[in-house]
């Protein structure tokens, strides 16, 4: 029983000792009877109240003392006085919450601003790579090349989205407008052999005003382009499919390439899933997209906890579909 049903137990106690001194009162019984009753009841529950809620108090405050006289305190040895003391074990747990949700949110922001550095040290005079891209487009215009322009225009755009300074955190409307320039540069480089569709439901369109992570969906759609559907003649397809429910977004992105072997699928997942940062390192001889997924799935489970992330769903022969669930906020 919590200390608090106790002391609640306790004053029911005394508000019955009351009425029943009340009720033998308006009885008539002899007040000596009245007053020794009242007395051998309230004794009862004193007792009760010392053994059953002064007393855990009193062991708490001595177990807190001991913790606050030693010079160096484990959560093992906080564990260990929690055994002797029910109280002190409900603290324990809430300390244990919010250490582990101070500890995520600090590696979240420890890898946020790795993935800062990384964009950084990417960017040799970003300014400089603008004004060529517009020369180019401007170039373009002028030789009434509209699809070099448009390409550029999108590349441009592209790069300027993927190192920008502006947070780590974005509208999903952003987050999609930067795939479609990525898309366009890529159908571009494979003579349009594949499309890119979006799937979402009229009422939840909420959707696209959700902050998401900058950068989480084209590592995915990149994957899907060179592992799924590179080999294919013609008739390739990427879908991002959009749902928005009462706590989550949810967003699969879909390609209806080659798909995955079971054994590779399950591998796969297993890595995507390790606490192993060795795996977020890329390998000698590896793409760098085989680095994508474990890398997206430990941002999330970082930045909103185990229940987020990634998981990978595949058919050979009929594509591969990739899950990524995110807090709608």
């Amino acid at each position: 029983m919590k200390l608090i049903e106790r002391f609640q137990l306790f004053l029911a106690g005394e508000a019955a000792l009351t009425a029943l001194c009340a009720v033998l009162a308006l009885l008539g019984t002899d007040f000596r009877l009245i007053l020794a009753a009242a007395l051998a009841i309230e004794c009862v529950l004193l007792v009760y109240a010392v053994l059953g809620i002064l007393k855990p108090v009193v062991r708490l405050d001595r177990l807190i003392d001991t913790l606050s006289q030693e010079k160096e305190t484990s959560m093992s040895r906080l564990h260990e006085l929690a055994k002797k003391e029910r109280l002190l074990a409900r603290l324990e747990t809430l300390i244990g919450r919010y250490s582990d949700e101070g500890v995520r949110k600090s590696a979240a922001e420890i890898f946020d601003k790795q993935t800062e550095l990384t964009a950084l040290q990417s960017q040799i005079n970003p300014h400089f790579l603008y004004n060529t891209l517009e020369t180019i487009r401007g170039q373009a215009l002028l030789d009434d090349n509209e699809e070099i322009a448009s390409m550029t225009e999108a590349l441009g755009a592209f790069f300027r989205y993927s190192i920008s300074g502006k947070g780590t955190m974005v509208t999903l409307r952003d987050e999609l407008a930067n795939i479609n320039n990525y898309m366009l540069i890529q159908r571009y480089r494979f003579n349009n052999r594949f499309s890119l569709e979006t799937v979402i439901d009229e009422e939840d369109e909420a959707a696209y005003e959700c902050m998401v992570p900058r950068l989480i969906i084209q590592p995915v759609v990149e994957n899907a382009i060179f592992h799924g559907l590179e080999d294919m003649d013609e008739s390739g397809k990427v879908t991002i499919e959009i749902l928005l429910t009462e706590k989550n977004l949810i967003l699969m992105i879909s390609d209806n390439g080659k798909g995955i072997p079971e054994d590779e699928l399950e591998r796969l997942n297993e890595r995507i899933h390790s606490d192993d940062v060795k795996l977020l390192e890329p390998q000698s001889g590896t793409h760098r997209t085989g680095i994508a997924l474990p890398n997206i799935d430990r941002r999330l489970r970082l930045l909103y906890g185990e229940g987020y992330g990634v998981n990978v769903y595949s058919t050979p022969g009929q594509g591969t579909d990739v899950e990524i669930l995110i807090p709608a906020g």
